[in-house]
């Protein structure tokens, strides 16, 4: 089964990529995908929050949103964030 099969379904997926030292991020509910990109952490610190993350996105019902991802990351490893468009 191929990720774009997946997405009709609850899902959470992470994935760090080495080349560019970032960590993305997709959620579905099984209607909505959304896709967040976070640069600037090591992934130590993205390790670090992913437990965290995991529970506090299917708390919001896998309403991922940068404002989101920015709250967790902040809260978790104690860095400030900015948000780019």
């Amino acid at each position: 089964m191929t990720l774009g099969e997946k997405l009709g379904e609850p899902l959470l997926f992470q994935h760090w990529d080495d080349s560019t030292e970032r960590a993305i991020w997709i959620a579905s509910d099984g209607i909505h995908v959304r896709c967040v990109t976070v640069s600037g952490l090591s992934v130590l610190e993205m390790a670090d929050m992913w437990v965290s993350f995991g529970e506090r996105i299917s708390r919001a019902k896998f309403d991922l949103s940068a404002q989101l991802v920015r709250d967790i990351i902040e809260s978790e490893i104690d860095v400030s964030v900015s948000l780019v468009n």
